[in-house]
């Protein structure tokens, strides 16, 4: 079984660019997939499927804690999505997804670093302020009328509020209990070492590696890296610590995948 994620899919109020999805009028009948980054040109970046989704009007509305959570972090008429993901399957662009997103739900990481949901599909009428209809982009802020056919994983959402979480909170499991160094320092003891490869998880193995380069979290996401766009060859460098951690090359708008991301991150 792949791995589990939900969350907001999209929310009624303004995004980044000022517009705003009426819950309403968006048309779900035909949302059933996720996508790696706004990408669906091949099987590399459809990375896994919707398995459940909700229109949620008010609190009244949720019925189980993961809605409840969803409606407090949205505090607005959200789509709630449950989806599972392709890495049991092998699916190299999945995998890193899910890497990224068990990384980033972190307590210790997730302040700095977060991956959310985007909406794919089409816009059919806007409307600007007073309600009238307008192809104006600049006027029609308000998409009255569209369609979603899938939601991107993506470390930018266009709207913030847009965030997912696991199935199983990473919050409240060992992980996010013990420091990394603790890990590395129980590893390095014989026994550990001696069963490594069958008892450490993807995510322990991730923490040996940082420990091994002698430097905090902090110092880590603190560094530069780099990822080259594989369209128009252009290098993008950047801090790996939050914020401006690039999504598309910024020459040829081409978007990077979450596997392309995740390595540059582990460089």
């Amino acid at each position: 079984m792949g791995f589990k994620v939900y969350g907001i899919g999209s929310v009624q109020v303004p995004d980044n660019v000022g517009e705003t999805i009426i819950l309403d009028g968006l048309d779900t009948s035909h949302l059933k997939l996720i996508y790696d980054e706004h990408e669906d040109k091949d099987f590399f970046n459809l990375i896994g499927r919707i398995s459940y989704f909700k229109k949620i009007h008010n609190k009244s509305e949720c019925e189980n804690p993961k809605q409840l959570r969803c409606w407090n972090h949205a505090g607005a008429p959200f789509l709630y999505a449950e989806g599972e993901l392709a890495d049991d399957s092998d699916h190299p662009n999945a995998q890193s997804a899910a890497a990224m997103i068990k990384f980033t739900s972190r307590p210790d990481v997730i302040d700095d670093l977060r991956i959310g949901f985007s909406v794919d599909g089409g816009i059919m009428e806007r409307r600007d302020s007073a309600g009238n209809p307008t192809e104006d982009k600049e006027k029609g802020k308000v998409i009255s009328q569209s369609m979603v056919t899938g939601l991107s994983l993506t470390v930018k959402p266009c709207n913030p509020k847009c965030v997912l979480w696991p199935e199983n909170d990473l919050t409240k499991s060992d992980m996010a209990a013990v420091p990394p160094k603790r890990y590395y320092e129980a590893l390095r003891k014989s026994q550990a070492a001696a069963s490594f490869n069958e008892r450490v998880s993807k995510d322990l193995q991730l923490l040996m590696k940082l420990g091994k380069l002698n430097k905090s979290l902090t110092d880590y996401f603190a560094a530069f890296t780099d990822m080259r766009c594989q369209q128009c060859g252009k290098t993008h460098r950047f801090f790996k610590a939050g914020g401006n951690i690039p999504n598309a090359c910024d020459k040829c708008s081409s978007q990077f995948s979450l596997s392309s991301i995740w390595k540059s991150l582990n460089k």
